[in-house]
C-alpha cells in the first residue's frame, strides 16, 4: 500500500488511492476501532490513538481526520501546492456530543480548493474562489452534520469556533493534540460569517 502511496502524482489520484486504501478508525495493539461502534471508538481515540505519521498512516491504513490530514498535507507538500488545515468544534466547557473535524485545503491556479476524504458522507474535491469561500462551506456543513443527530442552540451555535493550525512537528495524543491547535493555532471566528 506504501507504494501505491508513493506513486500518486495528482490530487484525484490522491483521492482514489485514500478511497482504496484509507479507513476512517485507529488501530491499537492490533484492535481496530470504527465507526461502527461509537462509544468504543471514542473512548480509544481519548484514550489510545496518537497522529500518526504518514508512513504508518499509509501502511496501516487506518485513521481519523487528524491523521488524514498530515497524509494529505505530506502529499500536496512534496507536490508543490499552498496548503492550509483546519480545526472545527463547539467549544463549550461542558461534555457534549457534538463532533470535531479537521480539513485540508489546497491552492490549485486562481482556486481554493477543499480535500474531503475522512467525512465519507462529503468526500470529494470542491473548488471555490476564496479561502474564505472553502473556509464558509466547510463551517456550513458543520453545522448541518450536527443538526441531523440533536438540536443546537443559538448559545451553542456561537461556540462554534475554526482555528487554522500548522504541521505537528511530533505524535501527539488526543489531548495534547487539541492543545496544540487551540495554543498555536490561528483563530477564524471574525473572517467567517453564517
Amino acid at each position: 500500500m506504501y507504494e501505491e502511496y508513493t506513486k500518486v502524482q495528482s490530487p484525484e489520484e490522491l483521492m482514489n488511492f485514500m478511497n482504496k486504501y484509507i479507513t476512517y478508525g485507529l488501530v491499537d495493539n492490533g484492535e481496530v476501532y470504527t465507526g461502527a461502534n461509537p462509544d468504543k471508538f471514542e473512548w480509544a481515540c481519548k484514550n489510545r490513538w496518537h497522529l500518526a505519521t504518514k508512513d504508518e498512516l499509509a501502511k496501516i491504513g487506518y485513521g481519523h481526520c487528524f491523521d488524514q490530514v498530515e497524509l494529505e498535507r505530506d502529499w500536496f507538500q512534496k507536490h508543490g501546492y499552498e496548503v492550509k488545515s483546519f480545526f472545527i468544534w463547539f467549544q463549550l466547557d461542558y461534555p457534549n456530543n457534538y463532533t470535531m473535524h479537521t480539513y485540508l485545503v489546497y491552492k490549485e491556479g486562481d482556486l481554493w480548493k477543499l480535500f474531503e476524504h475522512s467525512d465519507y458522507l462529503n468526500r470529494g474535491i470542491r473548488a471555490f474562489n476564496s479561502l474564505e469561500e472553502a473556509v464558509k462551506f466547510q463551517k456550513n456543513n458543520h453545522i448541518k452534520t450536527n443538526r441531523e443527530q440533536q438540536d443546537i442552540s443559538k448559545e451553542e451555535l456561537a461556540s462554534l469556533k475554526i482555528y487554522e493550525y500548522g504541521e505537528p512537528t511530533t505524535s501527539y495524543n488526543f489531548a495534547d493534540f487539541l492543545d496544540y491547535i487551540l495554543e498555536q493555532g490561528k483563530s477564524w471566528e471574525e473572517k467567517i460569517e453564517l
